[in-house]
């Protein structure tokens, strides 16, 4: 995400700056052009909003198993 005052429009945790309780999961919230698979992006976007949405309902074990949508995490 980039930082508010370079254009960018959500912080880190997917909320969108100046707007209480509003948050942004689609490809419009890269920063710059993806070179890369856009569904793959988009599939990895809206894994870890839901894994913020989740933190901040307190809801646990959400991402815990290290496997996504695109296959398991690579570390």
């Amino acid at each position: 995400m980039k930082p508010r005052k370079r254009g960018g429009v959500v912080d880190p945790r997917l909320n969108v700056y100046g707007v209480e309780g509003l948050k942004i999961a689609d490809m419009s919230i890269c920063p710059s052009n993806v070179a890369a698979n856009t569904y793959s992006t988009a599939l990895v976007i809206g894994e870890k909003a839901a894994v913020i949405i989740a933190e901040e309902l307190g809801i646990k074990n959400v991402a815990s198993n290290g496997v996504s949508a695109i296959g398991p995490a690579r570390l």
